[in-house]
């Protein structure tokens, strides 16, 4: 008998990250970085510099990273977290950001909160 693992049990150890890059010229880009398992997807870090947000790149890159979760017919989980100042209302800001795409708090701290979209 083969000592190796089954085909499924391999697909069960895979952790598979990956990275979703908008390029913005003069060498800035926007990015998502993300992490693959055998039954979901996590958002890792969304990324869009600064003199570049409120234009719609951040939907873009989440809507990519959805429609890819939707065909593989995976949950998507993300911890809204703001970067820098953890304010209770840039908090709310990002939570209401999140909630636009499907994503449900199951989870919440002081500083993140914890959200699935199924």
């Amino acid at each position: 008998m083969s000592s190796l693992p089954s085909f499924q049990q391999r697909e069960e150890q895979v952790n598979i990250t990956g990275e979703i890059k908008y390029f913005l010229g003069k060498g800035e880009y926007a990015h998502l970085k993300f992490s693959e398992s055998a039954t979901s997807f996590s958002i890792d870090l969304v990324m869009v510099p600064s003199v570049h947000r409120n234009k719609g790149i951040g939907a873009l890159l989440i809507n990519r990273i959805l429609l890819l979760a939707d065909c593989m017919d995976k949950d998507i989980y993300v911890s809204a977290r703001p970067i820098g100042n953890t304010s209770e209302e840039r908090l709310y800001r990002l939570v209401k950001y999140y909630n636009r795409f499907g994503f449900e708090a199951i989870d919440q701290g002081l500083t993140a909160v914890f959200m699935v979209r199924k």
